[in-house]
């Protein structure tokens, strides 16, 4: 008797769906409830679906061809839709994944794989319009470079690039849209430490900006010539300015010097008149003045004042 009711019950789990396909059913923790189906043509499996949280709605969908999987799905949410896709190749091994990460219909990232399910590639579409934004990739499964449409035009204007530890080592930005990069954000140890700008679109840098140990600007190189000279140097105590250095006579040598109170306003000018490398006229200034209120000159180029005139009223 156990024997005839044994073999009813499996009769019951082997059902024809159609002339070509059969089904077979699962209680896989044997709850009574049936959580996984097989679906059969000529023998070969074609389909499977499962229930894996047992709450009684299907969850896992897996294709196959050949008797290899070739796509499976899931419902990662539990909104009974499934959110991720997997895509093999005909020898099983895991190429793509996709998925609907807000849960919108719309499948809006996707990551591609290589050998031995090497995470290669990302691809996510940020605003949902279709196209994606955000381009990932990936070194030894760690991410080493990420490109960003921040504008959803389709092209990225910025590229971030990372270490193996996962720091940044340099940020490349394109401010213009004209598809060349014109800033460089060079970082040491996860901090910024020089940005290079190419102000005038050229594809050549004209000012370099250096930064400290603590991540604050410490020098700012600018007026950068196509030999690579700077002709005007600016330099930061603790972030604030407190001198600047200029070339105004394009010569690669520094005739005009400002220096700045703890303020940010021009305390003194420093003015190099005759081409000797020295200043000769210092030029002193209040707060909140334009006018220097004292003016002092070497006239004889001994590197002594000689000469002073002040204001009335300083």
């Amino acid at each position: 008797m156990r024997v005839v009711l044994a073999v009813v019950w499996l009769l019951t789990l082997c059902l024809v769906v159609n002339a070509q396909e059969t089904v077979q059913r699962f209680d896989t923790n044997a709850d009574g409830q049936i959580d996984q189906w097989e679906y059969y043509e000529a023998d070969a499996l074609t389909r499977l679906e499962k229930d894996r949280d047992y709450d009684q709605r299907v969850d896992h969908w897996v294709t196959y061809q050949d008797g290899k999987a070739v796509q499976a799905e899931f419902d990662t949410n539990g909104s009974g839709t499934a959110d991720q896709r997997e895509f093999y190749d005909a020898e099983g091994a895991l190429t793509r994944v996709t998925s609907d990460e807000d849960g919108d219909g719309t499948f809006e990232q996707q990551l591609f794989y290589g050998a031995d399910n090497q995470l290669e590639r990302l691809e996510k579409d940020a605003n949902g319009d279709g196209n994606p934004d955000q381009w990932q990739t990936f070194e030894q499964g760690k991410v080493a470079r990420i490109a960003l449409d921040q504008d959803f035009n389709g092209k990225p204007e910025q590229w971030q690039s990372y270490d193996a530890s996962g720091a940044t080592t340099l940020i490349e930005i394109d401010s213009t849209g004209n598809d060349k990069v014109d800033q460089w954000h060079r970082y040491t140890n996860g901090k910024v430490g020089q940005v290079d700008i190419d102000e005038d679109a050229d594809g050549k840098v004209d000012q370099i900006i250096r930064y400290d140990g603590e991540g604050q600007i410490a020098r700012v190189l600018q007026n950068i010539d196509a030999e690579g000279k700077p002709h005007a140097w600016m330099e930061y105590k603790a972030g604030v300015l407190a001198s600047s250095a200029f070339d105004t006579s394009n010569n690669g040598e520094a005739d005009q010097w400002h220096h700045y109170a703890a303020e940010g306003h021009v305390e003194r000018i420093e003015y190099d008149q005759t081409g000797d490398g020295r200043p000769d006229q210092w030029e002193h200034f209040k707060a909140g003045s334009d006018e220097p209120y004292k003016v002092e000159s070497d006239t004889d180029g001994d590197g002594n004042v000689d000469s002073v005139w002040e204001s009335s009223d300083g």
